[in-house]
């Protein structure tokens, strides 16, 4: 985690750049990688920046309905996510004993 404060609007810009940059599994390392970097209040800026942007996706997109009920990309996604914050948190107990 680093000492800056991302607003949601810069959240959203980053995860823009990051969707234009990468695809697929890449994209979702991508996140999981800018995920260590926030705040817990920002990782939660995240995931609902994520879902929220996977509900308009899914709107125009019957296909990934379905594959969002089976598991697919959201899930690994959020796995990613949850084990970089599991990580963080270690890192932090570790620097408090």
């Amino acid at each position: 985690m680093t000492d800056r404060v991302w607003s949601r609007q810069d959240i959203e810009d980053r995860v823009n750049v990051l969707r234009e940059r990468h695809n697929g599994e890449a994209f979702a390392g991508a996140i999981a990688e800018f995920s260590e970097e926030l705040g817990p209040e920002e990782q939660e800026d995240l995931r609902e920046i994520l879902l929220e942007r996977s509900r308009e996706h899914a709107a125009r997109n019957a296909a990934l309905d379905e594959r969002l009920d089976q598991g697919g990309w959201l899930r690994r996604t959020f796995g990613k996510i949850e084990e970089a914050e599991r990580r963080q948190r270690e890192r932090f107990d570790r620097r408090r004993r």
